[in-house]
């Protein structure tokens, strides 16, 4: 099974595994899309998003003497968003509708980003450009 396979997978399971789960992108920490399932149009942007986003948290966290960053979560009006480092290399976003329980993602996407880990290794090659997909739903 391929990279992009891989993550498809775990991004699969997790949105089946966490009830409010609508979309889940894996990107690299400079906003190359690696692999979604997101029901927006502008997944490299949601990438590039994401990536900065990530960036951002984790200057916070160590300028404020926090550690390293792990995950964090933000509330809107119409749902969540959830980031999550995968390493230096890569980041997770989860989005999710306003019902989402996020102790439970938060449970539910520790091991998932600790398998992304294991793989991020083979990220490098988006830099030239991967062939996106998404499972069919």
């Amino acid at each position: 099974m391929n990279v992009e396979d891989q993550v498809l997978a775990e991004l699969s399971e997790l949105r089946s595994a966490v009830s409010g789960v609508e979309g889940c992108v894996v990107a690299t920490s400079d906003g190359l899309l690696v692999a979604h399932i997101l029901p927006e149009e502008e997944q490299s942007q949601v990438a590039a998003l994401i990536a900065t986003l990530v960036a951002v948290a984790r200057q916070s966290v160590q300028i404020t003497g926090r550690g390293a960053l792990l995950e964090a979560a933000i509330r809107g009006t119409s749902g969540y968003l959830a980031v999550y480092a995968v390493g230096d290399s890569a980041v997770l976003a989860v989005l999710g509708r306003p019902d989402l329980n996020v102790a439970l993602l938060q449970l539910r996407t520790r091991p998932v980003v600790s398998r992304l880990i294991t793989l991020s290794s083979s990220f490098a090659r988006f830099a030239t450009g991967p062939s996106l997909r998404t499972p069919a739903r």
